[in-house]
């Protein structure tokens, strides 16, 4: 049995004739890009849950392929020419809820190609609609949820030819009716092997490089994770609500990590490692245990986290400078004490100062992002948000338009209230729109708001000469880590934030 493992492109064509490509398989929020020039894209994380599950196919000694098309910026058109060369038995790809009209007609069209090739969909939005994914497609059959052992299962079950029907989060038809089975969440996941970053893009053009944040300092970067789940709950995040379920805060264990940094070392050459967790700092002993594990193995590597300001004190921050981490991004999300308490976020602002302040003493670049749009914002709290970052010591900032994702507390809200102005899935693209009519703002207010927000911050902090002095500091390190050819397109980019009303 041949399984492939695919992220399937999925494109746009504005009005404007501005082309994007839609981020999803290792993304916590599913957006839109705007597409470049260059073959290479600028961003793009690792699907890292169809490697962790290819990976415990192959030592089940299943034949695994993987295809992400994404990261080879195919067109659907040569996807679909080399499904037709690889063909597998089994497909299994993830869902988005802006693509999911996309990936309901591609699914349509694999079956062309073969109608024998069993289709199996994952992801965010087939969790919260399973039902609806038998209506709008020819799918075999959903996985809801956390799914790589789930899935493993159900390979193994159908090789065997046993019975696969009582799988946890599995959804397949009987006749008419729709099984849904309760999903499971994977409790030790120290049980997963290292992801099978050999297969992607593809099993003949195996780079993990490809795979790139914007916010390393160092090239070639690897991106891994050290633990899964968050223990706060913001009522718009979709990845912790929607596919760990709320469920409890799982970790790596150090030396399982440390392993796995030596690997992407020695055999992709990183010279960073990214860890792009849902929060990489929750837990204060495994970070200081995890921090003497690199010591102790004398591991000599940079590395960045997606951590948060909540739990991470100045002793945490110390471990972490000294065992080789130059940068980290957290979320602040509001400046309104009172807006963090309603999305519950437990972030204290006069700690979240002093945060701040510790990162910049250790020489830790900081990245804090904001969203507009939030449960109760009003102009007012936009203008605390926005004070409050220029207020921080960070480096660099990321504004956004909360997206009510359907699974989440928001989306919930929203609709209860009849505030959720979107007409169909396409419209829940995390990048470019809002799709909720505020109750103490108008919509265009909110867009516009953050449309200026990043210029408004960067005129601000220029006037501080100690940030600028900081920032000479940090491109000199990133002619270091990437050449000179990237500060001169952050320059291009600050210089036209800057020009910006």
């Amino acid at each position: 049995m041949k399984i492939l493992f695919a992220n399937p492109p999925c494109q746009i064509k504005l009005r404007n004739g501005e082309e994007r490509y839609f981020v999803r398989a290792g993304s916590r929020w599913p957006f839109s890009v705007k597409k470049k020039r260059e073959k290479k894209l600028n961003y793009l994380p690792f699907p890292f849950y169809l490697a962790y599950a290819a990976a415990l196919l192959e030592k089940e000694g299943f034949l695994v392929e993987g295809l992400d098309a994404i990261a080879l910026n195919q067109t659907e058109k040569e996807f679909l020419v080399q499904v037709k060369q690889i063909k597998p038995d089994l497909i299994l790809f993830e869902t988005s809820t802006p693509t999911i009209n996309h990936d309901y007609t591609l699914v349509k069209k694999i079956k062309r190609i073969n109608k024998k090739i069993v289709i199996c969909l994952a992801g965010p939005h087939v969790s919260v609609f399973p039902k609806e994914a038998f209506k709008g497609s020819p799918v075999d059959f959903v996985f809801q949820r956390e799914y790589e052992l789930a899935f493993r299962d159900f390979c193994l079950k159908l090789r065997e030819g046993k019975s696969y029907t009582q799988i946890p989060g599995l959804v397949f038809k009987k006749g008419k009716q729709i099984k849904i089975n309760p999903p499971q969440l994977i409790e030790d996941i120290n049980q997963l092997p290292f992801p099978a970053r050999h297969l992607f893009p593809t099993k003949e053009l195996a780079d993990p490089t490809l795979y790139w944040d914007g916010f390393c300092q160092f090239k070639p970067a690897i991106q891994m994770h050290a633990t899964r789940g968050c223990p706060f709950r913001c009522n718009f995040c979709m990845w912790n609500q929607v596919m760990y379920q709320n469920g409890p805060y799982r970790l790596f264990a150090p030396k399982r990590i440390v392993e796995e940094m030596r690997e992407v070392q020695e055999k992709y050459g990183a010279r960073e490692i990214y860890f792009d967790d849902d929060t990489f700092t929750a837990n204060k002993e495994h970070v200081l245990a995890l921090c003497r594990e690199i010591r102790k193995r004398k591991l000599k590597i940079h590395w960045s986290v997606m951590g948060d300001a909540i739990v991470t004190d100045e002793e945490m921050v110390k471990a972490m400078s000294r065992a080789g981490c130059l940068g980290m991004k957290f979320g602040v999300e509001s400046g309104n004490q009172a807006i963090l308490r309603r999305i519950e976020k437990p972030v204290d602002i006069a700690k979240l100062k002093q945060f701040t302040h510790w990162c910049a003493k250790r020489k830790i670049k900081t990245h804090a992002t904001f969203t507009f749009g939030l449960s109760g914002e009003t102009k007012k709290t936009m203008e605390d948000t926005l004070n409050l970052a220029k207020e921080l010591d960070v480096d660099s900032v990321q504004f956004s338009i909360t997206t009510p994702f359907p699974g989440t507390r928001y989306y919930d809200e929203v609709k209860k209230k009849k505030l959720l102005l979107a007409r169909k899935w396409e419209d829940f693209d995390g990048a470019s729109q809002s799709v909720v009519a505020y109750e103490n703002l108008k919509q265009k207010e909110v867009v516009a708001y953050c449309r200026t927000a990043s210029g408004k911050w960067l005129k601000a902090k220029m006037k501080n000469p100690f940030w600028v002095w900081r920032q000479l500091i940090n491109l000199k390190r990133l002619v270091e880590g990437q050449g000179i050819g990237i500060v001169l397109k952050r320059f291009q980019r600050a210089t036209e934030l800057m020009l910006k009303p």
